[in-house]
């Protein structure tokens, strides 16, 4: 099994007037394909998680740049288009592939792009085909879009905020993605706008015993996952705001249905 791994991330609020260049991300983290450290990252722990698993279970895991910039003003164009393409061109290096998974951020914006993520996620869906399992792990605060949903089998967010559990979550979409390139799943992700702006710390009352709830329902009755996606209410972009996800095994009806009852649960 050839599994492609990469991370791209990073916070972007878009009324700074700082811009993030290619100098920032290098500051902050950058690793080159192999070069990532043992210890995971916020946004890069798919990798670490994979290489973990790769000797136990056979895997042949091809690692791209991993690499993140500390939360600031729009990405420049040039910047996030050379580290996309940076990526890109390792994964087409790699092909053929049984998936791509990747840690991303979900709150990234650039110069003339409003959904960074999206653009990526689309653009290796045209590289790999519809076959191949795309599986992701994100952050809460950041922004679901259609272009997410559309490119990518598995979607899976923190569910912890402060952010404790993101190597716990990386775990999660490494195991769903690998069971889906077995054939032991069908992974389908269904999606509730909860049309509310809110800060959800989980550490306290009400939002502690929510994820108490999506936790118990990871892997029962056919729900694989379960995410919380908080927004990031520092970017002007049109899809930002509070949304649920739910991925189920092969019943979109079951997590559509699912969703819309957290969704309108988290509301109320």
């Amino acid at each position: 099994m050839r599994i492609f791994t990469a991370s791209l991330a990073t916070e972007t609020n878009t009324f700074s007037p700082v811009p993030t260049d290619r100098a920032s991300f290098e500051m902050a983290f950058y690793a080159g394909p192999g070069k990532h450290p043992e210890t995971p990252t916020l946004c890069s722990s798919p990798m670490v998680a994979l290489r973990r698993r790769a000797v136990a279970e056979g895997l042949d895991v091809i690692e791209g740049t991993a690499t993140w910039a500390e939360p600031g003003g729009l990405v420049q164009r040039q910047t996030y288009e050379a580290l996309r393409d940076e990526i890109l061109g390792q994964l087409k290096a790699a092909l053929p592939v049984d998936a791509v998974i990747l840690g991303l951020h979900g709150a990234m914006v650039a110069q003339g792009y409003d959904d960074c993520e999206g653009d990526l996620l689309e653009r290796v869906r045209a590289m790999v085909g519809p076959e191949v399992v795309i599986a992701v792990e994100l952050d809460p605060h950041s922004h679901l879009t259609p272009k997410r949903v559309a490119a990518s089998d598995i979607l899976a967010y923190f569910l912890e905020f402060p952010h404790t559990d993101f190597y716990e979550r990386g775990e999660h979409v490494v195991k769903l993605g690998l069971a889906a390139v077995r054939g032991e799943i069908n992974p389908v992700i269904s999606t509730f706008d909860c049309r509310m702006i809110q800060v959800l710390p989980t550490s306290r009352e009400p939002m502690r015993s929510f994820v108490d709830r999506i936790k118990a329902l990871h892997g029962k009755d056919g729900v694989l996952s379960v995410s919380v996606i908080h927004g990031f209410m520092a970017a002007d972009v049109p899809e930002m705001g509070t949304r649920i996800l739910v991925v189920t095994d092969n019943d979109k009806a079951k997590g559509d249905a699912l969703a819309e009852r957290l969704g309108r649960g988290l509301y109320a």
